[in-house]
């Protein structure tokens, strides 16, 4: 029975009953309900109050200070809490996860073997060698609130101890896949920030040689994120099934999954356009040259170019015209492409811009053929010491030529080749190489010509010319070369 007193009159109700009596104060907006289990203010009005208990209890008592309407509402709002708890509630959505995994082959068989504690004991669980890595993807989706269903294929980069594959009984690396059809039965909601689940299900995986079936059972933790992220963590015993895999093992995975966010079409307001009276435009053309004073870049002038004179009709106004007399191209200021030497190749594609030339030969004077065998005639006749980068006397009369060459043409480049045969090691014969070149500039160089006009490089045993497997062969392949150019 419940009890409420007011200054004005009471009135006793018994509506309902639950097994366990309960007392309840009712009075004055503020105060609480006491005793009852998860109350609920359900209306305030003046100094008149209702309470009620949750569904658990139903329905425990009722003040009533107020007209029969108000009543009526009261008792619809009570009648509707046990509605709102049964609501489903949120399910995980579908989605994609991406995992890492490692895969342990002999563990199940260290437990088989002698014991669990054992196992463990002996460590080999926890070294990285003897686990295989691997990728998968999941698709995830919630069948109700604490069931998940998964499928999942995975790659593995395998490494099977012996006799873990059937008729394999040396063991072997190799590449294995699996496909997994899980559920997952969670503890807590899908909402909740730690969740801890069970895993059943049944798999199947392609092992080198053999297809076997598999059944995994394990537990796993899932965490959830505000975004709508989860980090999943499993660890599975996959018991075989199917006599291709000879024993059990056990995989550990990482997954990372993400729902996906849709985003809502905007609705595009369509604006109502007023009609708009077009008032008659004005144009000005001050110069008379038919282009607008509000694009004419000259108003005053009479112009083709945005108004403006262009005195050699070259498309460049003869205010941005450094050569306003002789056509050109607006790179370089309205003046014509620069040819120093005037052999009708521009300055930028000439290789030789101060040195009329051709045009295949890049803009340079075509090397007359009787030089070219003079100089190559001279680079045969050039000998050194035994084992050494001293020219021989021999050698200075050819060399004169060259350098006489060299003096009669200072546009002259001139570059020097030192090869060696295959006798020797490869770094000794790049050294003399290198070495017996450098002597062959210094020679010209003592004579007068330009460092700067000369390069030199030694290339060793890396370019014969002839079959090293002969004396002939290797004589022709022990050369200095000297080539021209500009």
């Amino acid at each position: 029975m419940f009890k409420a007193e007011t200054s004005r009159h009471t009135e006793w109700f018994y509506l309902f009953h639950c097994k366990t009596k309960v007392q309840i104060c009712l009075s004055r907006i503020g105060d609480k309900c006491y005793k009852a289990k998860k109350m609920i203010v359900i209306t305030k009005q003046s100094q008149h109050l209702i309470f009620a208990c949750n569904y658990k209890c139903y329905f425990y008592a009722l003040y009533y200070y107020m007209k029969p309407a108000f009543l009526f509402t009261a008792i619809i709002i009570v009648l509707s809490v046990p509605l709102a708890y049964a609501q489903k509630a949120a399910k995980k959505p579908g989605m994609i996860s991406y995992n890492i995994s490692l895969t342990d082959y002999s563990f199940i068989k260290l437990v088989k073997d002698s014991s669990l504690g054992n196992a463990i004991k002996q460590k080999d669980w926890l070294k990285p060698g003897n686990k295989s890595f691997g990728l998968g993807i999941s698709y995830w989706k919630g069948l109700t609130s604490h069931i998940d269903f998964s499928g999942t294929f995975t790659g593995t980069l395998a490494n099977f101890p012996a006799y873990f594959v059937k008729g394999d009984s040396i063991g072997q690396a190799n590449f294995s896949t699996q496909l997994d059809a899980l559920l997952h039965f969670k503890l807590l909601k899908d909402k909740a920030i730690v969740n801890p689940f069970l895993t059943a299900g049944v798999g199947a995986g392609n092992f080198p040689g053999q297809f076997a079936a598999y059944a995994p059972i394990g537990t796993g933790l899932q965490f959830h994120f505000n975004d709508g992220a989860y980090l999943i963590i499993q660890a599975q015993w996959r018991m075989a099934l199917t006599d291709g895999i000879t024993n059990d093992y056990m995989q550990y995975s990482l997954g990372f999954a993400q729902k996906a966010k849709i985003k809502k079409a905007k609705k595009e307001v369509v604006k109502k356009e007023m009609p708009v009276k077009e008032m008659p435009v004005i144009i000005f053309d001050t110069d008379g040259d038919g282009v607008p004073d509000s694009t004419d870049n000259c108003p005053i002038e009479k112009g083709t170019v945005n108004g403006c004179p262009d005195r050699d009709n070259d498309g460049i106004a003869d205010k941005d015209d450094k050569c306003k007399d002789v056509a050109g191209i607006a790179k370089y200021n309205g003046c014509p492409t620069p040819d120093a030497d005037k052999d009708g190749i521009a300055d930028e594609e000439d290789k030789c811009p101060q040195l009329a030339g051709v045009k295949e030969n890049n803009g340079c004077p075509v090397i007359q053929e009787e030089v070219k065998a003079k100089v190559d005639m001279a680079a045969k006749n050039i000998f050194f010491a035994f084992a050494s980068a001293d020219i021989l006397k021999k050698s200075f009369t050819s060399l004169d030529e060259v350098v006489a060459v060299m003096k009669d043409n200072p546009a002259l480049q001139l570059k020097i080749e030192a090869h060696a045969d295959n006798k020797g090691t490869f770094v000794r014969n790049m050294f003399w190489s290198e070495k017996r070149a450098k002597s062959v500039a210094d020679y010209f160089i003592a004579k007068g010509i330009a460092a700067a006009r000369i390069t030199y490089k030694g290339y060793g045993d890396t370019q014969p010319i002839a079959d090293n497997a002969t004396e002939a062969g290797r004589a022709a392949n022990r050369r200095v070369a000297l080539k021209l150019g500009y």
